[in-house]
């Protein structure tokens, strides 16, 4: 993705994502960025792109006065922690080291490399949480996964390789643990069924019999979590 916008709508950068098997046009709009990302079928020239986008300004403006604010992870600020909220405390006089205790995440050491020691803390209680969800489906799918990655991803939970590579976001730390499992049971039926076929959902059901419930939430509530951090 181009990262430096050709075109503006309004103030709106428009970033351009050719998609060689998207069937219409689909805009989006990123909070996180105040971006309008728009997603083109082959065939469909940046003239035509620009019209439609221009036909959706008020849509855009719309969703930039309803996007919630970004929430850095600084010290006093709240965040979800395994589907609770806890407040960062920075601690300075304390060692290097994080813990979380009646609700307060409690970061020790320098102020300098805050926020990039919380993110890593929080990576790997991610890998921590995911790993044992891969661990409780084994037995159940029979099959395993030939690697694990934690990524910083913005618009993904997580995804299967054919390589049989699973990746996740480390903000699912943040969400329910029933949210968590719901996202790897998903992407590990994708190890048996690399598709969305009926054969597939039967797979999660096996594994996550209230995957829709999971899903609704992730749908209505996710998008919130993209914005820490």
């Amino acid at each position: 993705m181009n990262s430096d916008p050709e075109y503006y709508i309004g103030d709106f950068p428009l970033i351009l994502k050719r998609h060689p098997r998207a069937k219409y046009l689909k805009l989006r709009f990123e909070a996180r960025s105040c971006t309008a990302l728009l997603t083109l079928p082959p065939g469909i020239s940046d003239r035509k792109a620009l019209q439609f986008a221009n036909k959706h300004h008020d849509w855009l403006c719309d969703q930039y006065e309803a996007s919630p604010d970004i929430t850095p992870l600084t010290a006093n600020e709240t965040i979800p922690y395994r589907g609770q909220t806890v407040k960062i405390i920075h601690t300075p006089e304390k060692p290097a080291k994080i813990e979380v205790k009646d609700g307060i995440l409690i970061v020790g050491g320098p102020l300098s490399g805050f926020e990039t020691r919380l993110q890593n803390w929080l990576k790997k209680e991610a890998k921590l949480a995911l790993s044992e969800a891969i661990e409780k489906f084994v037995d159940t799918l029979g099959q395993r996964p030939r690697r694990l990655m934690v990524r910083d991803t913005r618009s993904r939970w997580g995804s299967c390789s054919t390589r049989r590579t699973l990746s996740f976001s480390w903000r699912l730390i943040m969400a329910p643990p029933d949210i968590l499992h719901y996202v790897v049971a998903h992407e590990m039926a994708h190890l048996a069924e690399m598709n969305h076929s009926p054969a597939f959902w039967i797979i999660v059901e096996k594994m996550c019999p209230d995957w829709k419930k999971s899903r609704r939430w992730l749908k209505s509530d996710g998008n919130s979590l993209m914005l820490i951090g």
